[in-house]
């Protein structure tokens, strides 16, 4: 059996089915919905939606500490929801441990930056003639 770090160095998330995600429509306006993740590939998504979304409709999928762009391929009726195909074109992975690092390394940054303004702010007053 795979260890927990052996699973997550995988290229693409798995996501299980029946788990619960966001979709953003990116039209306009733009538009949050929930979604149930009912089966999930490298290159595509079928989610379970309570609305229609349009052929063609450009989506973000949120999940975890992912973020996925696609489109949707096909809406289709499923008897009390709407069954929708997406094809996934781009996506992020590992954005808390992305969001940690930044974070850090903003720490970091801006106390040198801030104190080398400081310290230039200075040199600048002392040279100016009075």
């Amino acid at each position: 059996m795979a260890d927990k770090f052996t699973m997550n160095q995988r290229r693409e998330p798995r996501f299980a089915a029946d788990q619960p995600i966001y979709v953003t429509l990116l039209r306009q306006p733009e538009s949050r919905l929930p979604a149930i993740v009912k089966n999930s590939s490298g290159r595509g998504m079928g989610l379970a939606m309570a609305n229609p979304v349009p052929i063609g409709t450009a989506v973000k999928i949120e999940c975890d500490d992912s973020i996925l762009l696609g489109e949707a391929l096909y809406c289709r009726d499923d008897g009390g929801s709407f069954f929708v195909g997406v094809e996934l074109e781009h996506a992020l992975y590992g954005l808390v441990e992305l969001g940690r690092i930044l974070g850090e390394f903003a720490e970091e940054s801006s106390g040198r930056e801030y104190s080398h303004a400081l310290k230039n702010r200075r040199d600048q007053h002392h040279k100016q003639p009075h």
